[in-house]
């Protein structure tokens, strides 16, 4: 079992964190009659953990604490991010609910709602009910059946959503478009949704988390889609907005510098001889400086190449935190602080 993608992780928490795209979520993609139970009003983060720590290393969650009909219950949220249908999910789902009551005894135990998100090409075909995991249940005799735990999670397929049934606060749409990006075919679906998403980024105010969250979706979008549609994305942005098409390319050129040096590393790993490694980290150190250079050029044209000198003695991890801080720079002395 490979352990959760960080861009993934990231893009999930960053949307679905935010306690006003989470009751979007709640209000538009639930069952209409557990909808009309929950007051809205009381939806609330839980920020324990209740994933044992086994668990915790492969599976991002989120769990919110609501009141039904008067009542304490969960509405437990596990982004499953596997391309393939995992028929194991309900047993795993079993655990953390199970994690979850044994934290609230000696209260008496919350009803729990488990959500998985699935948002792999093929349909999912796993049974929802725990209790059809046992062979020949439907046929079991009676008195047996007394011996059968059984509960059902709602599903929500991503890749099956249609156009016109993606819904809810913009942020979410976003998000539901991006990931049904992965799964579509043909050029004119692909360049459809782009469009859309496009549009709806432009319609998001230049708040602090806005910007984060685009951020995101952008590394995100450069770790799924093919360089054609990302170059494409990034065109279409620029028609609504020329800065956000910039931070777009900014992060690309980043990221795409971050692959060369992994690479670099991985043939490290495998082998090189001292004398050559410092001379790659050297070589390494100086293909980022001049990116990052040709970045600050470009954002501000009469930036002093006295700069330049000064991005030299910088290692790496700061030349890379001054990159992601370049992304929001307003003006040059901005820039100043962290270069003078």
């Amino acid at each position: 079992m490979k352990k959760i993608d960080k861009p993934h992780d990231k893009l999930f928490k960053e949307v679905m964190g935010d306690i006003e795209t989470a009751k979007s979520f709640i209000q538009h993609y639930l069952p209409p009659k557990i909808v009309r139970l929950i007051d809205s009003e009381s939806i609330a983060i839980e920020t324990d953990s209740y994933l044992e720590k086994d668990l915790s290393e492969y599976f991002f969650d989120l769990l919110f604490r609501v009141k039904m009909q008067q009542e304490e219950a969960y509405v437990y949220l596990l982004f499953e991010h596997k391309s393939r249908v995992d028929k194991h999910v309900n047993l795993q789902l079993l655990g953390y609910m199970t994690s979850i009551w044994k934290k609230t005894v000696p209260r008496p135990l919350p009803v729990i709602l488990p959500v998985v998100f699935y948002q792999g090409r093929e349909k999912w075909e796993a049974p929802q009910w725990f209790s059809n995991r046992f062979s020949n249940s439907d046929r079991m005799d009676g008195d047996l059946k007394d011996y059968i735990p059984d509960y059902k999670y709602e599903l929500f397929e991503i890749s099956s959503l249609r156009e016109e049934e993606v819904k809810g606060a913009k942020r979410l749409r976003i998000y539901l478009d991006v990931l049904r990006l992965r799964a579509l075919e043909g050029k004119e679906a692909i360049q459809e949704v782009m469009l859309r998403v496009t549009v709806t980024i432009s319609e998001l105010p230049q708040t602090e988390a806005n910007e984060r969250f685009f951020q995101i979706c952008m590394i995100y979008l450069f770790d799924t889609m093919g360089t054609e549609y990302f170059q494409q994305l990034s065109e279409l942005l620029k028609t609504v907005s020329e800065e956000r098409s910039e931070k777009m390319q900014t992060i690309a050129d980043m990221l795409r510098q971050e692959g060369m040096e992994k690479g670099i590393l991985k043939g490290r790993e495998e082998g090189l001889e001292k004398g050559m490694e410092k001379g790659m980290e050297k070589g390494m150190e100086i293909g980022r400086e001049e990116l990052l250079w040709k970045q600050i050029s470009k954002k501000f044209p009469k930036a002093s190449k006295k700069y330049f000198e000064k991005l030299k003695t910088l290692t790496i991890e700061k030349l890379d935190a001054l990159g992601l801080e370049l992304i929001d720079m307003k003006n040059e002395e901005e820039l100043k602080k962290h270069l003078m």
